[in-house]
């Protein structure tokens, strides 16, 4: 199975983050991200620049499994399932079982959409019906996320207060809850007054802040094998292993 990208995503995380500020800023104030190229400022007198710059890693992997058990025969590029044990499979899953040629893939649904049913595979042979596998893991990395938050206009320190004190409340919690994202906020830096000089040579009120959020970032699609049962095969020893 291919690997999927992390999620929730940057773009998620960045989502969830303006949305937030979005709900907590006057009416009109708008919330933008940072390093856009040929992007002018926005119009209004107050908005927000929100630019990732770190990511740190809080702990080990936290590895989780999937497996899928079936009962398939594969003629050409077609499997044919007739029984599946536990699990669903999918499109990008690889498929594994004596026999089976490797990195063998699902390329396309048929009549089956994650049971019984046709699956066109990626590579051609003939396998006669017999028990098949089509595990994958997933690895999650709970990661610090840090962005920098550029807060420009006239009501720019009083806008940093208001991000500042209600990102370390149980608000900022709640609010990203609504956003469906595994991210939760951790805390903000306090906010500090850097002048910022804009494309006509004017210095503008700008304060920054480093808010610094949580974000559970899982890879999946990690083909895995299991030993769910024996495939067990009789030798002749004498035969095999003449005196």
């Amino acid at each position: 199975m291919p690997l999927l990208p992390p999620s929730p995503t940057q773009s998620n995380i960045l989502t969830a983050l303006r949305s937030f500020l979005l709900s907590i800023l006057p009416a009109g104030t708008e919330v933008v991200q940072g390093q856009e190229n040929r992007v002018p400022e926005p119009i209004g007198d107050d908005f927000v620049i929100m630019t990732p710059f770190l990511q740190n890693r809080l702990a080990t992997n936290i590895d989780t499994y999937a497996d899928v058990s079936f009962t398939a025969s594969i003629a050409a590029t077609v499997m044919t399932v007739t029984a599946v044990e536990f699990g669903t499979l999918a499109i990008g899953q690889i498929v594994f079982g004596v026999g089976v040629s490797a990195l063998t893939t699902i390329t396309a649904l048929g009549t089956g959409t994650g049971g019984v049913g046709t699956y066109t595979v990626s590579a051609a042979q003939a396998v006669p019906s017999r028990k098949m596998a089509s595990g994958s893991e997933t690895l999650m990395q709970p990661t610090r996320v840090t962005v920098q938050l550029d807060v420009h206009g006239d009501n720019g320190a009083e806008n940093a207060q208001t991000i500042s004190t209600l990102f370390r409340d149980d608000y900022a919690v709640q609010a990203f809850k609504t956003s469906g994202f595994d991210v939760v906020p951790l805390y903000v830096s306090d906010p500090k007054q850097l002048p910022f000089e804009n494309e006509n040579q004017q210095v503008e009120s700008r304060w920054v802040i480093d808010a610094v959020m949580q974000a559970n970032q899982a890879l999946s699609g990690v083909p895995q094998q299991f030993a769910d049962e024996l495939d067990i095969a009789v030798v002749d020893v004498e035969a095999a292993y003449p005196a």
